[in-house]
């Protein structure tokens, strides 16, 4: 992202310690903004770990400074309370003109809803990828301070800079993760260091933190970068990143995200529409109330299994009625994504599943073909929910609004679960 390798000698950066930082980040800036800019359009997969942890005093009230102390300055230590909830999302993110753009990955030949609100919720994030960067080097509000050569245990040397952003300056949005949804986000002022190698000048570590935001009392940023190929030339590029948030009611959440598969996608990528097959041939759309049953190929498994992951459900029987004849065959295809996954530890093992379908593939069962013609369904399930009953059993009204469009909620009381040829669920047509 910030190739700037040569633009500043190593023994200007040694002794930047010593000069004003203004003058070293004038000269740097044109060359850090002018590769933000080139990093426009590089697309990344995005694979995020969510943990959630209890409060590390269960039943007190600290107030944030005794939250803080108890929790410690050390950016990276795992939180000490118990894990209670986990959750995994995997997308495909964009460098943007202005900002950081979501798409699901595997983006099939029919064009894709935001199922689940899976994008949407992906774009409350506050621009780990690309807009921490852009906005910081934008000048509007970020005044830097040389803090000098800092010998760390991971990486030898860093030249350090420091920086704080007033919150009339800041681009920085913080969305709670446990607020109602549709909560609004909340502008914070923000500080942090940006650390990079003394002998290169190249981009290590960008880390920021700010305190006293909404219902967090600390949220905490570290992105590392190294140099990329992407396509015929290397780039600045984030290699993961860590965001920590401690919160007023003690709890803790620590997401890691690590980027992979990084390309400048054709622009005519994005045009693929339904062009792989002409509507001549195309079935007529499904009637409302076909019911029919699938069986996940390739398997569900929740060991590895991530919120915006492509499902596919092969239909068990061939479907037929007077008036249309056959309307489906065994070995036919639905296609949808993973809406949600997330696992709860306490008070006993659970998953959350949200599975919602998009399209249907008729056709492969009749001739034993790779791809038969898709088209959109309307599907709901018949089956979802609680697979192995307890007492603290949804009702059907919260079941409603848990599931997805198109989709449904299973609940699984299990340590691991792995939905393959001995899970089947039924569907209707809508």
């Amino acid at each position: 992202m910030l190739c700037f390798t040569g633009f500043v000698s190593a023994a200007a950066l040694t002794f930047a310690a010593d000069m004003a930082a203004d003058a070293v980040l004038g000269k740097l800036r044109p060359q850090l903004v002018a590769d933000i800019s080139d990093l426009r359009g590089v697309a990344c997969m995005e694979s995020v770990e969510r943990t959630r942890y209890a409060a590390r005093r269960p039943g007190a009230s600290p107030t944030c400074g005794e939250l803080i102390a108890a929790a410690g300055g050390t950016r990276g230590d795992t939180p000490a309370g118990a894990i209670i909830w986990h959750s995994r999302l995997r997308l495909d993110v964009t460098a943007g003109a202005g900002g950081e753009n979501f798409a699901l990955t595997d983006v099939r030949n029919l064009e894709s809803s935001d199922i689940g609100g899976i994008l949407r919720a992906a774009d409350a994030g506050s621009g780990e990828f690309s807009n921490f960067l852009r906005n910081l080097m934008s000048g509007d509000g970020a005044a830097f301070q040389a803090g000098g050569v800092l010998q760390t245990s991971t990486d030898g040397p860093m030249l350090v800079f420091g920086f704080t952003v007033p919150e009339d300056k800041s681009h920085f949005l913080y969305t709670s993760t446990v607020s109602p949804a549709g909560s609004a986000p909340i502008r914070a002022g923000y500080q942090g260091s940006l650390y990079m190698v003394p002998q290169s000048g190249d981009l290590k570590r960008l880390t920021l933190e700010a305190e006293d935001v909404g219902d967090a009392c600390r949220v905490q940023y570290s992105t590392d970068y190294s140099p990329t190929r992407v396509g015929s030339r290397e780039t600045m590029l984030p290699q993961s990143s860590t965001m920590e948030v401690l919160y007023r009611n003690g709890t803790e959440l620590r997401s890691e995200t690590w980027y992979s598969g990084c390309r400048r996608p054709a622009t005519e990528a994005a045009a693929q529409i339904a062009t792989t097959h002409g509507t001549a041939d195309a079935p007529k759309p499904l009637p409302p109330g076909v019911r029919f049953r699938i069986r996940f190929q390739p398997p569900i498994d929740t060991q590895s299994a991530a919120t915006g992951d492509p499902v596919v459900g092969v239909i068990r029987a061939t479907v037929k009625d007077k008036q249309n004849g056959i309307l489906m065959r065994a070995g036919d295809r639905v296609h949808g994504r993973i809406a949600l996954i997330e696992e709860y530890i306490s008070p006993g093992p659970r998953w959350n599943l949200a599975i919602a379908m998009e399209t249907i593939e008729r056709g492969v069962g009749a001739h034993g073909i790779d791809q038969g013609v898709e088209q959109p369904v309307s599907l709901v399930p018949l089956d979802d929910g609680d697979r192995e009953p307890h007492d603290e059993t949804m009702g059907p009204d919260e079941m409603e609004k848990m599931r997805p469009p198109g989709g449904g909620y299973f609940i699984f009381h299990d340590p691991n679960v792995l939905l393959d040829q001995r899970f089947e669920t039924e569907w209707e047509t809508r």
